[in-house]
């Protein structure tokens, strides 16, 4: 049976349903989110901001972000590079970069103009289903439900349905959506599922939806107990290169595609790639040979940082690019975290 037919046949349950999740929302919801506004410009932001990155950790990122670029006209001017310097921190950073694709397809596009329609706001880079659904409705252009994880989560312990049912969640998520609120129920729909109906430990005694929950209680089954997966343990070498004057040498990097458009110190997979690049700029006679290390933790990769000092007080031979020196006063894009402990401990 379609999860459409179980909610026909149960016609009273899709009401009660509505009627439950908005009464809770309009006593415990996270009503005052600083994007909860109708501007759909400062919507794209946060979507793109919340994509894999929980609330209380964006919400500073986005007041910073709209503060700079209150708008999209004052977006349309920056450079990748600016952009990635308010980005710093935040991880996943092809977020930003696709924010910066984005402008130059609405420029050439939709003449400077955030799109206002579903199918043109899909076309931009790194919007999907879901982010596109909530940027409409959000913004009051449209009517659209959406299927995130706290959202699928919810709605396949509530209703029944495997998680990995993609078509019947979507089709249940989408008939549930009320005309009037729309707004408020998918913003429903995502607090429930990250502050009620949690991952682990759901709190269904204190939930206001479990007299109608098919699943109450809640009992996680083999099939949706995840064995959490260790993160991989992974050596990094790093080179910080300072001159005379205590300027220090940074270049644009990607490293297995992490950090990507981030300026950085040298770094290398491996000791002997760090001594092999140092060689090849004429640095051996200026590096030191004495190591220190610090940890730096990803969500999947535990880095250890193994750092190696070059300072160059005169070498003529020396032929690194004279635009990559930069004083630390001076920095105005995007690093890193590791390298904010590289330059923290470079002040000491």
């Amino acid at each position: 049976m379609s999860s459409m037919t179980k909610l026909n046949y149960h016609s009273k349950l899709r009401t009660l349903f509505r009627k439950k999740l908005l009464k809770w929302y309009d006593r415990y919801g996270r009503d005052s989110l600083p994007w909860k506004v109708r501007d759909i410009y400062k919507i794209w932001i946060s979507e793109i901001m919340l994509q894999q990155t929980q609330v209380k950790t964006v919400i500073p990122y986005y007041k910073n972000f709209i503060t700079k670029y209150p708008n999209l006209k004052k977006l349309s001017a920056a450079s990748l590079d600016e952009i990635m310097e308010l980005w710093s921190g935040l991880g996943f950073y092809r977020r930003a970069e696709n924010i910066h694709k984005s402008l130059r397809k609405i420029e050439n596009d939709f003449d400077g103009n955030f799109p206002e329609t579903y199918d043109d706001i899909l076309s931009l880079p790194g919007i999907g289903r879901t982010t596109a659904s909530a940027i409409l409705t959000f913004s009051g252009k449209g009517h659209r439900s959406i299927l995130d994880g706290n959202v699928k989560r919810f709605l396949s312990r509530a209703f029944k349905i495997r998680d990995n049912n993609m078509n019947a969640l979507w089709e249940l998520s989408e008939d549930l959506l009320p005309e009037k609120r729309a707004d408020d129920f998918i913003q429903a729909y995502m607090d429930y599922g990250s502050l009620v109906c949690k991952k682990s430990k759901p709190l269904c005694y204190e939930c206001p939806i479990n007299t109608i929950c098919m699943s109450y209680p809640y009992t996680p089954s083999n099939n949706n107990l995840v064995k959490k997966t260790r993160p991989v343990k992974k050596e990094i070498w790093a080179l910080v290169i300072i001159n005379r004057n205590k300027d220090i040498y940074l270049e644009k990097i990607s490293y297995d595609n992490l950090w990507k458009g981030l300026y950085s110190s040298p770094i290398f997979h491996n000791k002997s790639d760090l001594l092999k690049w140092a060689s090849s700029f004429k640095l051996n006679k200026s590096l030191n040979s004495v190591t220190w290390k610090f940890s730096h933790n990803l969500s999947h990769i535990k880095f250890t940082f193994n750092v190696m000092v070059c300072d160059i007080k005169y070498h003529k031979k020396i032929s690194l690019s004279v635009d990559n020196w930069y004083n630390l006063s001076s920095i105005d894009f995007g690093i890193p975290k590791y390298q904010t402990t590289i330059f923290n401990k470079y002040k000491e």
